[in-house]
């Protein structure tokens, strides 16, 4: 028997935690359910400790799968059990029809699991770099209503949406990435080998030099003899921060509250909510289980916290915009979108529809946002290279007209 920790959560949306023993990981999972509590969280203590943890963190970051590729299994294997063909077969087909390795290997991990009596949603759970755990909660509804292919197909086409739309970001976030790498790179170039050329020229006169060109001096040496201590100082830094965030409870809740206050940061975590909520209450998982599941897509627990007491507040009978305006996180478009939605008795369709309009307005903000980045990054390059400039040549001019 193995001992597991699990973050859980109750039918009301209360948050529970503790130990519970169990031949394998699968079987805890299957006795947490069965006591009635939906395990956002599980972990083997003896083996999730230490180097182990790490390594596991490692591989996974080393085993991702894209959205694309993600859509593709998807709607592949609703595609055939759609035609008839059983789940086992599918997922032999769609590994066979894979050119990855990775996404092979799980595949038919997980057809073997369900040939030796295993559900679907149990045997994709540890396959978390294509099965999320919203994606899991999907599954168990299409198992118990029997719509698998329908669910498959649901999923398939959010992938490919977000897919699409992080191909249409790419190229307007690494434009700017490349002029500012490239800028940066010409004025190290100049500081560190064409600066203390001319610092020994200008010293040869024995003349004072003007204060700009003692500062890019100054900073040419300081860059040459600190820089390496001062890269190697930011990076062990920003690990550091990482580190304590994901290991210091106290740490993050003060860091996510940081992060909470600030509005495009907000706006983007929202969205995110929004377009999980919308999705899953379209796929027919209800609204409580669906808002715990979403809230715990964004990945902030000050807001996951919010979160829970909005599950807790309908659970209790409380009008869902009343529990979603206590937060105080929410405008007045949302809030009036879920007071309309629960009078029609039409809310998932207010749902999908506000998180069409936070999404079409966040990626726009975006857009706009790195939009302006290009030219703001020009002229700050612009200036730091006619500052170099300018410093080079106020000794020259000096030293001719001395000369004359």
């Amino acid at each position: 028997m193995a001992t597991f920790k699990f973050i859980a959560f109750d039918n009301k949306g209360k948050k529970r935690q503790g130990i519970i023993e169990a031949s394998n990981k699968n079987r805890a999972i299957l006795d947490l359910k069965k006591k009635g509590l939906y395990p956002q969280q599980i972990e083997d203590i003896e083996k999730k400790t230490g180097y182990n943890n790490f390594l596991t963190k490692s591989i996974s970051f080393f085993e991702r799968i894209s959205q694309r590729e993600r859509a593709d299994i998807f709607f592949q294997l609703a595609t055939l059990i759609n035609t008839g063909i059983p789940l086992t077969e599918a997922l032999y087909i769609t590994s066979e029809q894979s050119s990855s390795r990775k996404i092979k290997q799980c595949l038919l991990k997980i057809k073997d699991k369900i040939s030796e009596g295993m559900r679907f949603s149990d045997a994709a759970r540890e396959h978390k770099n294509i099965f999320t755990s919203t994606y899991i909660r999907m599954l168990e509804i299409a198992e118990r209503t029997g719509k698998l292919s329908e669910i498959l197909f649901k999923i398939s086409e959010r992938e490919e949406n977000r897919s699409s739309l992080n191909q249409q970001m790419a190229p307007i976030v690494l434009y700017p990435v490349f002029v500012l790498t490239l800028g940066m790179g010409i004025v190290g170039f100049l500081l560190s080998y064409v600066v203390p050329k001319m610092e020994k020229i200008f010293l040869s006169f024995h003349r004072e030099l003007p204060l700009v060109t003692r500062i890019l001096i100054f900073s040419g040496i300081f860059l040459k003899k600190y820089l390496f201590i001062l890269f190697t100082s930011i990076i062990s830094s920003i690990l550091l921060l990482y580190f304590l965030y994901l290991k210091n409870n106290l740490f993050r809740q003060k860091a996510d509250g940081l992060f909470l206050k600030i509005p495009i940061y907000r706006k983007i975590l929202i969205s995110h909510f929004t377009s999980n909520l919308s999705f899953q209450l379209d796929a027919g998982i209800n609204l409580t289980e669906a808002i715990i599941t979403s809230a715990f897509a964004t990945n902030n627990i000050i807001f996951q916290k919010f979160i829970m007491e909005v599950a807790e507040d309908i659970n209790e009978g409380g009008p869902v915009d009343k529990a979603f305006s206590k937060t105080k996180l929410f405008d007045t478009m949302f809030i009036a979108s879920l007071s309309t939605g629960r009078r029609s008795g039409r809310l998932p369709d207010f749902i999908r529809r506000i998180s069409k309009y936070y999404e079409k307005k966040i990626n726009t903000t975006i857009k706009t946002t790195i939009s302006l980045l290009e030219p703001i990054s020009i002229l700050l390059l612009g200036a730091i290279v006619g500052f170099i400039v300018m410093s080079i040549m106020l000794p020259l001019f000096s030293i001719n007209q001395f000369v004359k």
